[in-house]
């Protein structure tokens, strides 16, 4: 993708983000093809497509090998919905009593391990008049200690449920809590847990067609453990679920999908001495400049950055000096560079040639003391989404929301 040909044709707020549907599009394709032929594929897009936009990218997962969609909240699995996407949608996330009219509404595929809520959802269902059962699937708490129910009680909630003519029990389904790090251990052990609960359930005559477990780094690493379905989401955007795990392909196949870009307003001239920023945390020590770039922690820049994170202009590295700002942020010039605005500033770069100097997700999480889904996720709606296609912008989501182009 030519990013210099997208930065030329902007013309809207110089702080922007630029995803690449393509990108997108190839890396769902290798993830597909990683996958055991029999396992069903689920992209997951909760939290807006980890912060990228759910609409755009689960239309172009599902164009590209996606058999269902994942979803954490009613209003996400709604958003898609109204957005014309008829694919199957698993709600992940607990549902609240007041929005079980939108989940059957909206045909989504609850997950669940309440059997009160059970109760109440059966109840809905029947007041909606549907022709067919909703689809649900049990959840497991193998050792996460999250959302599910005990292994001990998996039977009697599958009974529970099944009991219920209006819901049908498509799926069981688990989470890791520790298929990231070098130790193994805590994944295996939830495998083994969950793999006796369905024993048990199949002793108790209840056999569930669709068994789940493998997030992104369970799916990949893992390919005895796709079971019937794998749950995708971190890899699907280019980003490794750790760095000791290599994405599936050809090394550089799969690429980071995001890019983050804006410019220099003002070139600040700095004396020895002179202070940047609030509280005066970063002090010249000699002749210099500063570079003002037009974004800050309201956009998403982690305030954690301040001291520590860089950007690069026009390619050349250029640290952060002083606190990360609500809506700004200072740089140090490089000497090599010219005092003059409206110089190119890439944010977070791709690890490619396209943005050369800046950081890439992973870095930037490393710098900050976080994690790249943290970052994605901040992104404010403030900050332009450019969507590009074969060189050219398709979609925009701003604080107007999302809109084909």
């Amino acid at each position: 993708m030519n990013l210099d040909h997208i930065v030329e044709q902007w013309k809207g707020r110089p702080t922007y983000a630029v995803i690449d549907l393509d990108a997108y599009a190839r890396n769902v394709r290798i993830m597909r093809e990683h996958i055991r032929d029999e396992a069903r594929y689920c992209v997951v897009v909760k939290a807006n497509g980890y912060g990228l936009g759910a609409i755009p990218l689960a239309r172009t997962a599902i164009q590209n090998g996606a058999d269902l969609l994942a979803v954490a909240t009613v209003d996400e699995g709604a958003q898609l919905r109204r957005a014309g996407i008829s694919t199957d949608i698993l709600l992940m996330g607990p549902a609240g009593p007041a929005e079980k009219d939108l989940a059957v509404g909206m045909d989504m595929t609850v997950v669940m391990n309440d059997i009160p809520f059970a109760h109440g959802l059966a109840k809905t269902v029947r007041e909606d008049g549907r022709s067919k059962p909703l689809k649900v699937h049990l959840k497991v708490d193998t050792g996460m200690r999250r959302f599910g129910v005990m292994p001990q009680d998996a039977v009697a909630a599958a009974r529970k449920i099944m009991s219920f003519p209006e819901l049908r029990l498509e799926g069981l389904m688990t989470h890791f809590a520790s298929a990231d790090v070098p130790d193994l251990s805590s994944a295996i052990e939830q495998v083994r847990v969950f793999d006796q609960v369905v024993a048990d359930l199949e002793a108790a005559g209840i056999d569930i067609p669709i068994k789940h477990v493998c997030n992104s780094a369970g799916t990949v690493q893992f390919p005895e453990w796709h079971k019937d379905m794998v749950r995708s989401g971190l890899a699907t955007y280019g980003i490794r679920p750790a760095p000791h795990i290599p994405l599936p392909g050809e090394a550089g196949e799969m690429k980071q999908v995001v890019t983050i870009h804006s410019m220099v307003a003002r070139v600040i001239p700095l004396e020895a001495g002179d202070s940047v920023s609030y509280g005066g945390t970063w002090t010249a020590t000699e002749q210099g400049r500063g570079a003002l770039i037009p974004l800050g922690y309201a956009d998403g820049y982690l305030r954690g950055l301040s001291n520590r994170g860089y950007m690069a202009i026009e390619g050349e590295r250029a640290d952060v000096i002083g606190r990360v700002c609500m809506d700004q942020t200072i740089l140090k010039m490089p000497v090599t560079l010219a005092s003059q605005t409206r110089q190119k500033v890439v944010v977070i770069g791709n690890g490619t040639d396209d943005t050369p100097g800046a950081p890439d997700l992973e870095e930037l999480a490393e710098l900050a003391g976080t994690i790249p889904h943290e970052l994605m996720t901040t992104i404010a709606p403030r900050v332009p989404k450019l969507y590009v296609r074969d060189g050219q912008v398709v979609g925009l989501a701003d604080l107007d929301g999302y809109r084909d182009l």
